[in-house]
Formats: structure tokens, C-alpha cells, sequence
């Protein structure tokens, strides 16, 4: 049976499709009661709401673009922390839009008793049915069905807004704010539901073409539209009445046009609130069938939920589900103060999607790669998680005993079902710290990489490790030589992929690894070295490059860094978690352009490293015919005999080396600036490079520092300690 789901949805279903998972009570419903709390100033409130929600909308836009696949914030969140967040937001997500969606269909009670005397609830569940079933026939009739009613919504509060300007009065906006700034806060957090279905299509990603471009442009163009029509249409309805007439209100849109178009016209925008509310419905079961989808597609869920239906190609038995939880919500449950309950959860997943843009742009992680990425990083996502906290805060102990009422129910699933069917990790479980990574012995069978044709029984000095970002493979490859000694050298070029990727998805190669591959073999046969050269598919490029050096008994790695990255907001040390597993010494090449070693600079830390920074800076001397220079630094308020001290220290040092060796102690304030100005007159530096630990990782140490800003090319080494 068919898993993947035909992309059909373009910018004008992306935008329907958001607008329509916003316009809803948000509109009809909740003026009246954030008149209660806040008075004329409800336009602000949803003005301010908009614009905390508006840094986790382009974030959301940007893991979307990265990450197009059914499921949205569960997928984002289960491949940045793994499957533990990703069951715990897969649940909540779903249960919360479900029961916003079950909201709602509430909601067209206060409406429906304007032209009906029918039963509530058969006529609600009647609805739900049938928004079931058009779901069942697909995404397509979907959308048309959508967006026959969202442009008969816009139209009809449109025209209340432009009736109800002549009939606007400035005296009725005062008081302005009459219980303060408190009032103005408690709204916004209240009117922030309003908002939260706009991001709800990246659920539905997987169904958009071009990704890339109609997923941002969709989620931000929506938004605008959507808070110019509340902001207008509250602003409308304060000019109209006294706050006090209409707090409380839970029929205000229809108030409003009884008011300025007659008892026909209101009856009319009542129906417009029930078919648009059945639209907020519609749209929420259809975002939320995904999410048992994805989860049941990613082993966290029974399988049956992954199961698309032969002919229409949706969702079928998640589509279904999400029906009978609606249907026994709406029969059993007070809908709507559990729906309040969950839109603080969906706050709480709007600040961990700022998070993890972060996480997933300071880790470097290969495999991210998105079309659009977020303005004004990292501010923007501080500024969210900063405001949605504040939100949280302001809503009071309701919003923490909400989050952690189904933050409970999807850490009870992952224990008792999810965690025996994955051993994902997530980016954070690959880069934080490993323990699995010092067994060296792997059950049978059992491996995160595709090595296809690497000879894992041919032993290698040395180990070349690309990234596929490297300034100059060959100049890489050409270090990885001299420090080989003649013996066997790999290159592996390493492809991480996403943990839920299938390995051998990669069936072809690529043409720049072709051309790469025969530049490899090209220079191997020149220099008359043995170079192997194999592309590596991995899921975990960490446990990858362990088991490369281990199974190959290699003596050095050899990778490629450039340092720390000039206005990061966190720090990734990429070789931070090698230098605690290897049992190989560990070679960070930094490439400035320089072909030509003739004079080599050695820092000289009196430290671990230092015998290898000597014996690789006299091998590489007498390899390419050059001189080096042994360098300390002495700090200018040290006295003369120190001096004097660290000069003889250096020169009994260069006695022990081959190659024609000169000393300097270096003077001035700062080492590392010291060091750096000392660079420009040389080819390579050769530095120890120092243990890993949090602290670096935050603030850098001087290696780092060194090899991003050194004038010359930089080669750190780490002895293995184990």
C-alpha cells in the first residue's frame, strides 16, 4: 500500500487553509469576552498576540521548508530532541487541536440559536460527521470546500466593519484600558488561540508543492490578513458599544450587525459564523488526522494509523480516529475550558519550535537544509520564547496543570509503547554526550550507516573524513598524505541523512561525489599513494566516524573546521565529542589557501598534546622542506628571569627536532591576539588541541579562537587518551 502522500496544494490552499484554521471563534466568540477583561483595548490585545506569535510562524516556516513531511511540529521536534519530545508533542498537538476544533463546534450553539430551535449536540455531531467524511475524500475537496466559505466569511464581516464605521463613536473607546496593562496582558494570552491555527498546514506539509515557497509565504501572508481583519473588526465593535455591553458577549459579530444592518443582517452573519466555525473544525481534524500518521509512520504509534486509503490516498484510520475523539469530547467533556487547557500546550510547542531552530542551526546538522530561513536570527526566536513564556505566566496555574496533564499522557505512551519500537536520538541525543559510543563491540547486524563499498577489513594509518563542505578536498586529502607516512589512507565522505530516512534511500550518487571520487583517484595515482576513496550514508555521523577509526585501526583522523562561526548564539563544537571517544590521535585542519609550507609556527602549551604538536610539526618540516619556529607566550608583567626561562625551556625543545627549528616567546596583554599577529608571516600553525568541556563549548577556548582566526592555515592535534 501506497505511504506517501500526493503533493496537490499550492500558495492559494496554503493560504486558505491557514486562514481558515484561524477565523473562527477567535472572530465570533472571543471578542466578547476579552471586552470583559481589557475593555475597548481588545485591538491591541490581538495586535500584541500577533506579534508573539509572529517569531515562532517564521520558524515554524523555516523547519517546514527543511522538513516537508506529514506531521509538522511533531516531526520537527522528534528529529531535534528525539522520540520522547516527539511523543510528547505528537499527543498534545493532536489532542489540543482536536479539542480546538471540538471548541468550535460549541461555539455554533450561541449562533445556532439565532435561526434554529434544533437540538444542540445531534446537530453539532451531525456536522462533525460530515466534515469526517469529506476529510475521507481527500485534501483536494477539501480545499474547495474551504474556500467557498472562507471568502463568504472575509466578505460578510467585511461588510459589518465597513457598515459599522459610520456608525463608529471615539467616546465609546474610553476607557481605554480600564484594568491597566494587566487586563491588556490577560487578553492578549486569552485571544492568542485566535492565532494558533496558523501554522497548522506545516501538519499537511508533505501535500504542498514547492514547499520551499508556498509554506513561508502561506503562513506569514495569512497571518497578516487574519490580525488586519481582528484588529479592524474588534476596533469596529468598540467604537460601536460600551465595553459593558458587550462583555460577556459570546454572540458579538452578530450583535454588531443587528446593529448596523438590521435583524435580516445579523441573521445572516450568524450563519456565516456557523459555516466558518464548521471551517475552524474542518481544517482542525484535518491537521490533526496527520499526526497519528506521522507518529504511527515513525513507530510511535500502531501501524494501522500509517495505512492510506487505496483510492483517495489520505489518512483513512487517523482521520477516523480523530473523529470518535472529537465525537466523545463534544458528548462527555466542558469542551471549553479544556480547550483553553490546550492552547496553552500549543503556546509552550510554539517556544520549543523557536528552540529548536536554534538547536538546529548551531549544531551544524548536515541533513538541515531549509529553503527559507527566519529574519533576524537568533532575536527573533528569543523574542518568542521570551513572550510565550510570559503568555504561559499570565495565564495563570490553569496553563501549567494543563501542560503538564498531557505532557504526563505522552511520556506514560513512549514508555509503555514508542520506546521498544525506536532507538532514535534526535540532534540532541547524536551531539550531546554519548556512552553507547564506548562499547566498541555492535550486535550483529546492527548499524546507523550504509558503507556499501568500504573494505572494513583493510587497515588505514590514517582516516580523511568529508563533510561535503570542506574549502579544498584535495588540499585536505594532501595533509592527510603527509601525515600518513606512506601508509593506507581513507577517504570517506560521510552523508548524514535524518534518522526516519531509510539508509538506502541514496541510490545514486551525486554528481559532485563522481567528480570528487575522480579527483581522489587521479591524485592517489600521482602521488603513487594508497587511497581509497568510499561515500558513507549515515543516521548518526558521530557513531559513524567512531566505528570507521575503530574497525580500520587508523592512527589519525583527519577532518576539516573552520572554527567558530562569527555571530552564533550558541557554540557546536563539531569535534568536541571525538576528542573523549577516539582511540586515535585527532587532526582538525583549518585551510587558508596556502599550497606551499616552507614555515611552520608551533605553539607550545606545556601540556598533553605537546609531544604531538612536536613530532607532527618535524614530520610535516622535514615532508615539505620547511623551517619552524617554537613559540611561548609571556604575558608583559611576568619578570625577565620567566622570560629568560620559557626562551631556554624552547630551545631545549628545538634540540630534539630534525628540522632546522627557531624559538620566539612571544609578549604582549593577550596570547591569543599575540599568536594571531604572529601568524601572518608564516604557512601553518600546529597547536595542541585542548579536552572538551560545556564551558568551551559556550564560550570557545584559545584553540578554537586560533584556528578561526589565524592568518595562516591551522592544523590542532589531540592525542587519543585512551
Amino acid at each position: 500500500m501506497q505511504n506517501t502522500l500526493e503533493r496537490r496544494l499550492g500558495l492559494f490552499s496554503v493560504v486558505t487553509i491557514c486562514i481558515s484554521s484561524m477565523l473562527g471563534s477567535g472572530i465570533f466568540v472571543l471578542p466578547g469576552l476579552g471586552f470583559a477583561i481589557t475593555g475597548p483595548s481588545i485591538y491591541l490585545a490581538y495586535l500584541l498576540s500577533a506579534l508573539c506569535i509572529l517569531p515562532a510562524a517564521m520558524s515554524k516556516a523555516e523547519l517546514a521548508t527543511a522538513m516537508p513531511t506529514s506531521g509538522g511540529t511533531y516531526v520537527y521536534l522528534e528529529r531535534t530532541f528525539g522520540p520522547l519530545a516527539g511523543t510528547v508533542s505528537g499527543l498534545g498537538l493532536w489532542l489540543s487541536i482536536l479539542l480546538k476544533a471540538a471548541f468550535a463546534l460549541i461555539g455554533i450553539g450561541a449562533y445556532m440559536s439565532v435561526i434554529s430551535s434544533l437540538p444542540l449536540k445531534p446537530t453539532i455531531l451531525s456536522f462533525l460527521a460530515v466534515i469526517a467524511f469529506i476529510n475521507v475524500l481527500g485534501v483536494g475537496k477539501v480545499s474547495r470546500f474551504m474556500t467557498v466559505i472562507l471568502f463568504i466569511s472575509i466578505a460578510g464581516m467585511t461588510a459589518v466593519d465597513v457598515l459599522g464605521i459610520f456608525t463608529w463613536k471615539l467616546s465609546n473607546l474610553k476607557p481605554l484600558f480600564p484594568r491597566g496593562m494587566i487586563g491588556l496582558g490577560e487578553a492578549t494570552a486569552l485571544v492568542f488561540v485566535s492565532f494558533a491555527g496558523v501554522t497548522k498546514v506545516a501538519a499537511i506539509a508533505e501535500e504542498v508543492k514547492d514547499p520551499g515557497k508556498n509554506l513561508s509565504r502561506g503562513i506569514l501572508l495569512s497571518l497578516v490578513i487574519v490580525t488586519v481583519l481582528y484588529c479592524v473588526t474588534s476596533l469596529v465593535m468598540a467604537g460601536n458599544f460600551s465595553y459593558l455591553e458587550l462583555a460577556g458577549d459570546l454572540k458579538p459579530a452578530y450583535t454588531l450587525a443587528t446593529k448596523v444592518g438590521g435583524p435580516i443582517f445579523g441573521s445572516i452573519i450568524a450563519v456565516i459564523a456557523i459555516l466558518t466555525m464548521v471551517n475552524v473544525s474542518n481544517a482542525g481534524l484535518l491537521a490533526g488526522s496527520r499526526f497519528p500518521f506521522a507518529m504511527s509512520r515513525d513507530k510511535l504509534l500502531p501501524s494501522f494509523l500509517g495505512k492510506l486509503h487505496k483510492k483517495f490516498l489520505t489518512p483513512i484510520s487517523s482521520i477516523i480516529l480523530s473523529f470518535l475523539v472529537v465525537a466523545f469530547v463534544l458528548v462527555s467533556f466542558d469542551v471549553t475550558k479544556i480547550a483553553k487547557m490546550a492552547s496553552a500546550f500549543m503556546i509552550a510547542i510554539y517556544m520549543v519550535e523557536n528552540i529548536s531552530v536554534v538547536v538546529l542551526r548551531e549544531s551544524r546538522t548536515q541533513w538541515y537544509k531549509p529553503v527559507y530561513k527566519a529574519p533576524l536570527y537568533p532575536f527573533l526566536q528569543v523574542f518568542g520564547i521570551i513572550s510565550g513564556l510570559a503568555l504561559l505566566i499570565g495565564m495563570g496555574i490553569l496553563a501549567l496543570k494543563s501542560l503538564a496533564f498531557i505532557s504526563a499522557l505522552g511520556i506514560i505512551l513512549y514508555f509503555v509503547y514508542s520506546r521498544r519500537k525506536t532507538d532514535r536520538k534526535g540532534v540532541v541525543g547524536i551531539r550531546g554526550k554519548r556512552t553507547d559510543l564506548l562499547q566498541e563491540q555492535m550486535a550483529p547486524g546492527v548499524t546507523n550507516s550504509s558503507y556499501k563499498s568500504m573494505d572494513l577489513s583493510r587497515d588505514a594509518r590514517l582516516v580523511v573524513s568529508l563533510f561535503g563542505k570542506e574549502r579544498s578536498p584535495e588540499m585536505l586529502i594532501e595533509m592527510g598524505v603527509a601525515l600518513a607516512e606512506h601508509g593506507n589512507l581513507e577517504v570517506a565522505h560521510i552523508l548524514e541523512i535524518p534518522e526516519q530516512a531509510s539508509l538506502h534511500d541514496i541510490i545514486e550518487e551525486p554528481a559532485e561525489l563522481r567528480s570528487l571520487r575522480r579527483r581522489v583517484i587521479a591524485m592517489a595515482i600521482e602521488k603513487k599513494e594508497p587511497i581509497t576513496f568510499d561515500p558513507v550514508v549515515s543516521h548518526d555521523m558521530s557513531r559513524t566516524i567512531f566505528e570507521i577509526s575503530q574497525r580500520l585501526h587508523c592512527q589519525w583522523l583527519l577532518i576539516e573546521w573552520r572554527g567558530r562561526n562569527r555571530g552564533a548564539l550558541t557554540f557546536h563544537n563539531p569535534i568536541g565529542w571525538l576528542k573523549s571517544h577516539l582511540h586515535c590521535n585527532l587532526a582538525v585542519f583549518r585551510d587558508s589557501g596556502v599550497r606551499y609550507v616552507r614555515k611552520i609556527i608551533a605553539l607550545i602549551a606545556t601540556d598533553k598534546n605537546d609531544a604531538l604538536v612536536l613530532e607532527t610539526s618535524d614530520h610535516l618540516a622535514e615532508v615539505n622542506r620547511a623551517d619552524i619556529t617554537l613559540i611561548r607566550f609571556a604575558h608583559d608583567s611576568v619578570s625577565e628571569e620567566k622570560k629568560r626561562y620559557e626562551q631556554s625551556f624552547l630551545d631545549e625543545l628545538a634540540s630534539t627536532l630534525k628540522a632546522p627549528t627557531h624559538t620566539k616567546v612571544l609578549t604582549g596583554k593577550d596570547e591569543i591576539q599575540a599568536v594571531i599577529s604572529e601568524t601572518v608571516e608564516f604557512d601553518l600553525l600546529v597547536l595542541g588541541s585542548t579536552d572538551h568541556s560545556i564551558k568551551k563549548a559556550f564560550l570557545g577556548s584559545k584553540d578554537d579562537q586560533l584556528i578561526a582566526k589565524a592568518a595562516c592555515s591551522v592544523l590542532a592535534v589531540h592525542s587519543s587518551s585512551l
